[in-house]
């Protein structure tokens, strides 16, 4: 039986404090970080509390790294492609942005 995710893919994101974007690493280092904050037997928050956030930071992690891990990426010329001219763009708005002149 495949358990339902209890938060949203952008619930859990901002949970973990992540706005945009953000890698596996990323989101293992900051799960982590959480952890050695929160969890009841470290934490100089309440234990209720501690335990309670402990269990929403896990199934947001839980969430971010399935995702992740079954996300299908193509590996097709058309794909390749379409990366390609997304890493132009990206490029292009982080030197030059809305360049009158060169936009």
């Amino acid at each position: 039986m495949i358990k339902t995710p209890v938060v949203t893919l952008q619930q859990a994101a901002k949970l973990l404090g992540f706005t945009d974007k953000a890698s596996l690493i990323e989101i293992r280092k900051r799960y982590h970080e959480l952890v050695r904050e929160w969890h009841p037997d470290v934490s100089v928050h309440e234990p209720g509390e501690s335990h309670e956030m402990m269990i929403q930071y896990r199934e947001a992690y839980e969430v971010l790294v399935d995702y992740c891990l079954n996300y299908q990426v193509t590996f097709t010329d058309e794909g390749d492609k379409k990366r390609h001219i997304s890493r132009s763009m990206e490029y292009w708005q982080e030197h030059f942005g809305d360049d009158p002149i060169w936009g």
